[in-house]
This record gives structure tokens, C-alpha cells and sequence, in this order.
């Protein structure tokens, strides 16, 4: 999940209801096709980021896509002004860095050197880390079955890290964990949510936390030269591109989904996308001509066994 928005998929789920009114109802066609499409958005999300830095450095990606998601984030922000609490400007600060601007950038760095598969799986870690931090910060209380899915999903995630085989999705150990810190960032980021802005409507938070922050971003693009290299390099406008879909899609629409989804059925159904982007991640990275091997589908597995003990 590569918006700070879709954090809000991995906030505990006796209080994800205190954000949206949801439907109990048998979930529809309808509603099996938004989510494989969310799936689908954010697996693609990883693919397009290592195709952007192919292009830009990490930084410069970073900060096209903080200024593309703030343009679109614009009118948005007009819309809920009066209902933005514009006092907690300090958690929504917290939220632009740590649910978008440093994970963004971590994942921007360890792609020039892991794939989109092991990146895409080790997103996956982000409840995970998200139960830790509530235990250890925001008095959360963690039962056996939840500590077992942590150890679980963290000996996957090892599993994946130190695999180093050409056969397999992984790539520099180093890099693959700045995949797992991205991961954190989102938990931090779920988190602060939850502790201080669950009362406030989400595409507000998101929003009001990209106008507070964005002058810092277009300086950042500006000072990174990022512009030059979308005017000079042959593929500078491919690559903002895949950008803008990061941004467009990734960040703001796939939030949109994402909360449509959550009114129309529950906290539970919705937050299934956090089992199927790992697997749509894998299934993309295939097909752009990654090869995945056994062990990296054991790992994945193991995380995902985790993650579903730890949300029980």
C-alpha cells in the first residue's frame, strides 16, 4: 500500500468502523471487483516504482510524486476546509512523512537493487509492525495468537530478506530492508491515525496533511533538479508517467476505492486487500519478467499466515 491513506487498512479492526459507516451485507459482484482492481492498483504500484527509477533518483521520484498527489489533493482540501481541524497540525505532519514522504523515498531507494515482487510482499509486514507499536506505544493489548502472528510474519520476512538466490525475487539484503522500514513508517503512520485523528474524515486527513507539507515538497523538487531530467532524458516523460499513476492512482484514487469499499461492507472484507496486493505484486513482477522461486512463495506465505493470526 503505497499512499498514507491506505494505512488506514491496517489500523486494528475493532477501529476501523469509527471512520466510515459500513454495510454488513454479503459483499457483491460489485464489491469483488473493486477489490481485485485495489489489489491490482497498489501490486502495480511497486512495478511502476522501480520503472520510475530508472529514470529519476529516489529523491527526485519522491518529490514528483508529494507534488502530483498535492496537485490532485487541491480541490479536495477546498471541499473539506471546514472540517479540518487545523489545531492537530502536528499529526498531520506526521502523517505526510511517515504515510507518504519517507516510505515513498525508501521504497524508491531499495527498488534500484530489489525487486517489485519481494517489495510488494514485504509491504505486507505493515499490520504487523502496526500491532507491535500499539502494544508497545498506545497500550493495545497483544494475545498469544497476535504474538504468534508477529513472529510468524517477521521469520518470513527474514526468510525473504536473507534470500539471496538468483532464482529467487530477492535482491540486497540492505535494500530489501528499507522495504521492511518503509513498512514501519505506514505502521507509524496507522498508528498516529488512530490515536489522534480517528474522529476526522479521511480524505480531510489527507488532504489537509499534503497542504501543510507540500511547499516543503515542491521545494524539494525544485532543489532536486527533478524538472531537468523530465525535460532532458529520453525517457523523462515516460517516467513521470509512471509517476503521476503512483500519485494519481496510488495514492488518491486507490484511497477512494479503498474507503467506497469499506462503506459498502465491512473492515474485514475491505482489509482483505492486504492479503491480495502481495500476490498481484508477485503476479506483475512475473509478468514484467521477475522470476519468483519456491522459497520466495514460502516466505510470502509464512508473512501472510502471520498477518492473518495477528488480525484474527
Amino acid at each position: 500500500m503505497c499512499s498514507f491513506v491506505a494505512s488506514y487498512a491496517v489500523v486494528p479492526d475493532n477501529h476501523m468502523i469509527r471512520f466510515c459507516l459500513m454495510s454488513n451485507r454479503p459483499p457483491a459482484v460489485l464489491d469483488w471487483f473493486i477489490l481485485l482492481l485495489l489489489a491490482l492498483i497498489w501490486g502495480a504500484s511497486f512495478l511502476f516504482i522501480k520503472r520510475s527509477v530508472a529514470v529519476y533518483d529516489p529523491l527526485q521520484m519522491a518529490m514528483w510524486r508529494m507534488v502530483l498527489a498535492l496537485a490532485i489533493y487541491l480541490p479536495v482540501v477546498a471541499v473539506f476546509w471546514p472540517k479540518i481541524d487545523w489545531k492537530r497540525w502536528k499529526p498531520l505532519v506526521g502523517v505526510a512523512f511517515f504515510g507518504s514522504a519517507f516510505p515513498n523515498f525508501l521504497y524508491a531507494v531499495a527498488q534500484q537493487h530489489v525487486s517489485s515482487s519481494l517489495a510488494g510482499v514485504l509491504n505486507a509486514l505493515t499490520p504487523l509492525f502496526t500491532l507491535l507499536l500499539g502494544v508497545t506505544f498506545f497500550q493495545m493489548t497483544l494475545q498469544k495468537d497476535k504474538l504468534l502472528g508477529v513472529v510468524m510474519g517477521l521469520a518470513g520476512a527474514t526468510i525473504l530478506i536473507l534470500y539471496n538466490s538468483s532464482s529467487g525475487v530477492s535482491g540486497n539484503a540492505f535494500y530489501a530492508t528499507l522495504c521492511g522500514l518503509a513498512a514501519l513508517c505506514y505502521a507509524i503512520n496507522a498508528n498516529i491515525l488512530n490515536q489522534y485523528l480517528r474522529d476526522q474524515h479521511p480524505a480531510a486527513i489527507a488532504s489537509s496533511a499534503f497542504l501543510l507539507t507540500g511547499w516543503l515538497f515542491v521545494g524539494g523538487l525544485v532543489w532536486s533538479d527533478a524538472w531537468s531530467v523530465t525535460a532532458q532524458h529520453p525517457a523523462g516523460w515516460e517516467g513521470l508517467g509512471y509517476i503521476f499513476y503512483l500519485a494519481a492512482l496510488g495514492t488518491v484514487g486507490g484511497s477512494i476505492l479503498y474507503f467506497w469499499l469499506l462503506q459498502r461492507t465491512s473492515a474485514i472484507f475491505a482489509t482483505s486487500v492486504t492479503y491480495l496486493l502481495p500476490i498481484a505484486a508477485i503476479i506483475l513482477g512475473a509478468l514484467d519478467g521477475e522470476v519468483v522461486g519456491l522459497t520466495d512463495l514460502a516466505g510470502t506465505a509464512v508473512i501472510l499466515g502471520g498477518v492473518y493470526l495477528a488480525r484474527k
